[in-house]
C-alpha cells in the first residue's frame, strides 16, 4: 500500500493574479497545527489547520469573489493520488487544484481558459462597450502582472484591478494610488500592447495614457 506524504497546491493569487505550484508535506504539520502558504508577492493564498489526526480545514483566499472559502478534508482526501478541484462557491469558476504534482499540472494546463471564456460564462460580455477590446486588454494586463511589470512608487506589492464598461482602474492597496487605462477602441488596445509596464505614482490619481488627449466621459457602472 502506497501512503502519500506530499500534496501539491495550484492556486491563483488574489493579489497579483499569478498561479503557481506549492508543495505541502505531512511533515509540515509535525509540531504545528497550522500551515500558511504565501504567494511570492506576499499575499496569503491558503491557511491549512489540522483539527485532529484525520481532519484538515482549508481556508482559501478566492481570486474571483475576494472572500474566503472553507473546505474540510479528511487525511486520505488530502494525501492521496488523485486531484481535487477548488471552485469559487459564488461564481462556480475553478480557482485551483490540490493533488499529486503530475495531475495538478495537467489540470492547470486544461484550465487554460481565456478571460473572455470566463466572462461569457458569467454573462459579463454584454457589460462592456467593446467586449473584444476589453477582453484582449485584460489578457495583456494579466500577462503584465504575472511577469512582475506592475508596481507603485510607494513600494506596495499589490495592485488591485476594477473593471468598468469602458476602462480598467488599477489601484495600490498600500497608498490608494489610482491609474486609469481605457479599453474601448483599437487605439486603446494598441497603446496597452506598447506599454513596457505599469508604474503608479504614490497617492496619485491619473490617466496612464495621459500623453494622448482624451475628450470623453467615463462611463459609470
Amino acid at each position: 500500500m502506497l501512503v502519500s506524504t506530499l500534496t501539491t497546491l495550484a492556486l491563483r493569487c488574489p493579489g497579483c493574479g499569478k498561479m503557481d505550484f506549492y508543495a505541502i508535506s505531512r511533515f509540515n504539520f509535525s509540531g504545528n497545527t497550522n500551515v500558511k502558504v504565501l504567494c511570492e508577492c506576499g499575499t496569503t493564498l491558503i491557511n491549512i489547520a489540522k483539527k485532529s489526526r484525520n481532519i484538515y480545514c482549508l481556508q482559501i483566499e478566492c481570486v474571483m469573489c475576494e472572500t474566503k472559502h472553507l473546505i474540510t478534508l479528511k487525511a486520505h482526501e488530502l494525501w492521496n493520488q488523485k486531484v481535487r478541484t477548488v471552485t469559487c462557491e459564488g461564481t462556480g469558476v475553478e480557482i485551483g487544484f490540490i493533488g499529486t504534482k503530475e495531475l495538478v499540472m495537467k489540470s492547470v494546463k486544461n484550465l487554460d481558459r481565456s478571460i473572455r471564456e470566463m466572462a461569457e460564462d458569467l454573462g459579463y460580455d454584454k457589460y462592456f462597450l467593446n467586449s473584444d477590446v476589453m477582453f484582449q486588454a485584460l489578457e495583456l494586463l494579466r500577462t503584465m502582472a504575472e511577469e512582475g511589470r506592475m508596481s507603485c512608487s510607494c513600494g506596495g506589492a499589490q495592485l488591485e484591478l476594477e473593471v468598468f464598461p469602458d476602462r480598467i482602474e488599477l489601484s495600490c492597496s498600500s497608498c490608494d494610488a489610482v491609474g486609469i487605462v481605457f479599453a474601448e477602441t483599437v487605439k486603446d488596445l494598441q497603446w496597452i500592447q506598447n506599454m513596457e509596464g505599469i508604474h503608479l505614482e504614490a497617492h496619485s490619481y491619473r490617466y496612464l495614457d495621459d500623453k494622448r488627449l482624451k475628450k470623453r466621459r467615463r462611463v459609470r457602472k
